[in-house]
C-alpha cells in the first residue's frame, strides 16, 4: 500500500508497504505527480509478484540532488525575505543555481567571489550584498536541513574578501580594466542648493512636499511614494511604515515642519488622494510587483534629476537626501545612535555611521 505526504521542506515523500518488500520503502520526490507515478508503477509490479532487483538489494531510488537553485527556492518559499534580498537572490541565481550542495566548499566560495571581480567586474559593495543574501540563505539551510548542507562556505571567507587583490588587478589588466573600489557617497546639501531646489518646486506642490519629506524624515524613496493617507497620524506626529526595505515595520516621527507640510498637502489634495484610493502621491499606481516598483523608482529618480539640474545643483541624486536627513538628525538632536537607527530603519550600526558624515565646520563648532 502506497501513501504520500508532503514534508516541511515542500518535497513529497512516498511510503510503500508490501509483504514482498524486505522493508518499508521510503523515497522523496520534488513533485506529487512524480511520487504518484513511481508509486503506481511499483504497485503494479508488486501486484504481479515482481520486485525490482534494486529494492531486493534494499537500494531505494536515488533522490534528486539538492542544488543551490533549489536551496534558494526553498528559502524564499518558507521565509519572509526582505525585498532587497529577493532581488539579490534573483540576480545571483543564474550563476550558482546548478551547483550541487555536496560540492560547496571554501574553494567554491572563493571561486565565486573571484568570478564577480574578474568576469562581472563588480564593485566591492555589490559583491558584499550578493554574498550576504546567499549566505543568509545558506544559514537557513544549515538550520533547517543540516543533513543536506554541512557548512556554510560563504562564512569561511576572510574579512575583506570583496576587496580587489593584486592578483585580481593583474588579471583585469590583461583586458584593459582596473580594480573597482568602494566609493562612499558623502554628498551633503548646502543651504543655497536647498533654496534653489525649493525655488524650482515652488509651483509643484506634490514634488515640493515629497522633497521636504525626504529631508525631514530620512525615509527611503520607495517608503515615501508608497505611502497611504491612513499611514500618517498627524495627531501622533508619526508615519507608520508597514513594510520597509528590511521587511520590518517602524514608526517614523514627524518634525513640526513635516507635520505642517503633510497637513496642508492632505487638506488641499484630499479629493485627489481619495480618487487614488488613499495613495498620498501620484507617482505610484498601487501595483506592488517588484518590476513596477523598480520602474516607479527609476521614474521618480529621473524626475528629480531634472529638478536638480534646473536648480543648477550638480552631483546630487535623490538618495543623497536620506544621507542629508540622517546627518541633520545627528546635528540638530541629542538622540543616540540606537534611536536614530529606529527612525532611519538601519539595522547595521556600521551602515548608519556611513550616513553620518558630518561637516567639519559643524563639528568644529562643538570644540572649545
Amino acid at each position: 500500500m502506497a501513501s504520500i505526504k508532503q514534508t516541511p521542506s515542500g518535497a513529497f515523500q512516498l511510503c510503500v508497504k508490501n509483504k514482498l518488500l524486505p522493508k518499508t520503502l521510503w523515497a522523496t520526490f520534488d513533485t506529487r505527480d512524480a511520487a504518484e507515478q513511481y508509486g503506481a508503477q511499483l504497485e503494479r509490479l508488486l501486484g504481479q509478484g515482481i520486485v525490482p532487483s534494486a529494492l531486493l538489494e534494499q537500494t531505494p531510488p536515488k533522490p534528486q540532488a539538492w542544488t543551490v537553485g533549489r536551496c534558494i527556492v526553498e528559502y524564499l518559499r518558507h521565509n519572509a525575505v526582505p525585498e532587497s534580498d529577493v532581488k539579490l537572490l534573483d540576480t545571483v541565481r543564474p550563476s550558482v543555481a546548478l551547483f550541487a550542495t555536496s560540492t560547496l566548499n571554501y574553494d567554491w566560495a572563493e571561486a565565486w567571489i573571484k568570478s564577480m571581480k574578474r568576469v562581472d567586474h563588480l564593485a566591492p559593495s555589490t559583491i558584499r550584498h550578493r554574498h550576504g543574501a546567499l549566505a543568509r540563505c545558506f544559514d537557513w539551510m544549515l538550520r533547517k536541513h543540516p543533513d543536506i548542507m554541512a557548512q556554510n562556505p560563504l562564512r569561511l571567507l576572510k574579512r575583506g574578501f570583496s576587496t580587489y587583490t593584486p592578483e585580481d588587478a593583474a588579471v583585469l589588466a590583461q583586458e584593459g580594466k582596473e580594480p573597482r573600489l568602494d566609493i562612499e557617497r558623502d554628498r551633503r546639501v548646502a543651504e543655497a542648493e536647498e533654496a534653489a531646489i525649493l525655488g524650482v518646486l515652488e509651483e509643484r506642490s506634490e514634488d515640493r512636499v515629497f522633497f521636504n519629506l525626504a529631508l525631514e524624515t530620512a525615509m527611503r524613496m520607495r517608503e515615501s511614494y508608497t505611502l497611504y493617507a491612513d499611514q500618517v497620524s498627524l495627531q501622533k506626529r508619526t508615519i507608520h511604515l508597514e513594510r520597509s526595505k528590511n521587511g520590518e515595520t517602524r514608526q517614523v516621527p514627524l518634525s513640526s515642519v513635516a507635520r505642517e507640510l503633510l497637513d496642508s498637502f492632505m487638506r488641499e489634495y484630499q479629493a485627489e488622494i481619495t480618487a487614488r484610493e488613499g495613495r498620498l502621491f501620484s507617482y505610484w499606481n498601487g501595483d506592488l510587483a517588484v518590476r513596477n516598483l523598480d520602474r516607479t523608482t527609476a521614474e521618480v529618480s529621473r524626475r528629480f534629476r531634472i529638478v536638480f539640474t534646473e536648480a543648477g545643483v550638480q552631483g546630487l541624486n535623490f538618495h543623497d537626501l536620506r544621507h542629508e536627513a540622517t546627518c541633520r538628525l545627528y546635528e540638530r538632536t541629542s538622540l543616540s545612535d540606537v534611536l536614530i537607527a529606529k527612525i532611519t530603519g538601519h539595522r547595521d550600526p556600521r551602515m548608519l555611521r556611513r550616513y553620518a558624515s558630518l561637516r567639519g565646520s559643524d563639528l568644529a563648532a562643538h570644540l572649545w
